[in-house]
């Protein structure tokens, strides 16, 4: 009889619009990398049917990795009914979330998720048990008793972790989350998983944490990844989110789903994907899907870039560009000719390609000259783009393909060689820069007009009076600068200080205010 009073309230009239969080992507991982997940429900039996109106404050569930097995990071989820309780502990340590879910139903209750990264106390305390406390929800539950009347009393926690294994394939671990629910009246959500870069099925598999289901519960449920319909022994085809934990083949996890699906050899991802679409439906069970994580046998690069530098503009427009390409999110190597476009803004101005093939981790750094349109603004965005064919299409398949580019603002106006000499005073030389450090130029340092002997570094000391300007020449390319007017002028001298004294009478302490010489010095 669970719910019923649940089902009458959703033919009331006064039906509040639905509020949810969708699922998206949300941290991602690539590596020799697999998940796996634990945690607890605050529930001591499934809700409805004259269970107690109320929830533990606390609960515990242990982390074992194996031999082999190194932990990379940790993904702290708890939820509850109501509008939320955001300080609760781990182990003892005080924990505040990253970021919160809230989800309103159409019956107008209120449910909430929040996140929180607790890698710094995994990593400190490793294996052994874990222990969530002072999440309370019985406020919550007291304060509308259709939270337990309707049967959706709960809370609950999870931690999903990401660890490396040398033994593993090459894969992409994507972490999905959000707040989205099913129920009588919305019976059916699709969730599309994107951001995935398959090269095959090997060693796939999917998690969920999700809240609410409950097990004697059974009408219209089902899950369906890419259209195929999911069912185990523990999570059967008709009833997937029963209060289970596939991580420890649990089935008293009460109104808490922390289940996995091995997807090898069942057709449901297939190599080249690029994401994979959930559809669950439910006739009556009110089931919450906070997270989804994703693991994929991906062997793929990932070309990102940076410009590390300008050289100067030269008068025939031309200016040297250094850059960087990374392979580091990656799976795979990344291949050698690769190509990269540069642009002003929209308009391309040049090409090339990387030389050698990039290891994972690894970079090749480059310089190429550019050709700088005349009809080019003073103020523009150099984009350097890797992986562009010059009207932004790649030919590399890459575990991001959204990470291709980086904009450098650029203003002509300071392009050149601009020198700005500081004061100049009597015995001590003043230190010109003209910047140029590229080695193909060669410079040369002029006063009054006429060539300085021998001056023909990139920094200048001036002694003497005089107009100084430079040169900066590398074959057809040439660089003049500004000129600059030097004089040589004394060195202020400061008038003499105020003599301060007081009497010592030998009783008190005197006080000498240092600052009555301000004005003199």
């Amino acid at each position: 009889m669970k719910k019923l009073i649940l089902l009458l309230i959703l033919f009331s009239p006064f039906l509040s619009i639905a509020q949810v969080n969708p699922i998206t992507d949300f941290r991602q991982f690539n590596g020799r990398y697999q998940f796996t997940a634990f945690g607890n429900t605050m529930n001591t039996q499934e809700n409805g049917g004259g269970s107690p109106c109320s929830a533990l404050t606390q609960s515990s569930a242990p982390l074992n990795l194996t031999f082999g097995q190194t932990f990379l990071s940790a993904h702290l989820y708890w939820a509850g009914a109501g509008t939320g309780d955001f300080q609760v502990k781990l182990n003892g340590a005080d924990i505040t979330p990253d970021r919160i879910f809230s989800l309103q139903a159409n019956t107008g209750l209120d449910y909430f998720s929040a996140y929180k990264d607790v890698t710094n106390i995994v990593a400190a305390a490793g294996n052994g048990t874990y222990t969530l406390s002072e999440l309370d929800v019985n406020p919550a539950l007291q304060s509308d008793p259709l939270y337990c009347s309707a049967g959706t009393n709960f809370a609950g926690w999870s931690i999903i972790v990401i660890y490396e294994d040398p033994t593993l394939e090459l894969n992409q671990i994507t972490l999905f989350d959000g707040l989205e629910y099913v129920n009588s009246t919305n019976q059916d959500i699709n969730i599309v998983l994107g951001n995935i870069n398959a090269s095959s099925d090997i060693a796939s598999k999917i998690g969920f944490l999700a809240w609410e289901g409950d097990s004697g519960i059974q009408v219209a449920e089902s899950l369906r990844l890419n259209g195929i319909l999911m069912d185990t022994p523990l999570n059967p085809f008709n009833n997937s989110f029963n209060g289970t934990n596939t991580y420890t083949n649990s089935t008293t996890l009460y109104n808490m789903d922390l289940d996995y699906y091995d997807l090898q050899n069942l057709n449901i991802i297939q190599p080249g994907d690029t994401q994979i679409d959930i559809q669950l439906s439910s006739g009556q069970d009110f089931i919450m899907v906070n997270n989804v994580i994703v693991g994929v046998n991906s062997e793929l690069p990932d070309a990102t870039i940076e410009i590390d530098d300008l050289g100067v503009l030269c008068q025939n427009n031309n200016i040297d560009v250094e850059y960087t390409v990374y392979n580091v999110n990656s799976t795979n190597e990344l291949p050698a000719n690769t190509p990269i476009a540069f642009y002003a803004d929209a308009v391309l101005i040049g090409q090339t390609t990387t030389t050698n093939i990039i290891p994972l981790g690894g970079s090749e750094s480059g310089t190429i000259t550019l050709a700088i349109p005349i009809a080019t603004p003073n103020n523009f965005n150099l984009r350097a783009v890797v992986d562009d064919i010059g009207n932004g299409t790649g030919i590399v398949a890459e575990t991001d393909e959204s990470n291709n580019e980086f904009i450098y603002p650029v203003d002509l106006s300071t392009a050149g060689i601009i020198l700005t000499p500081g004061p100049a005073c009597f015995g001590r030389p003043v230190i010109l820069d003209s910047g140029v450090t590229d080695p193909p130029f060669n410079i040369q340092w002029f006063r009054n007009g006429i060539p300085i002997p021998g001056a023909t570094n990139e920094t200048l000391a001036v002694t003497t009076d005089g107009i100084y300007s430079v040169e900066a020449v590398d074959g057809i390319c040439r660089v003049d600068s500004n000129s600059v007017i030097i004089t040589f002028r004394p060195q202020p001298i400061a008038n003499p200080a105020v003599d301060l004294y007081q009497c010592d009478d030998g009783t008190t302490s005197g006080v000498f205010n240092l600052t009555d010489n301000d004005a003199n010095i």
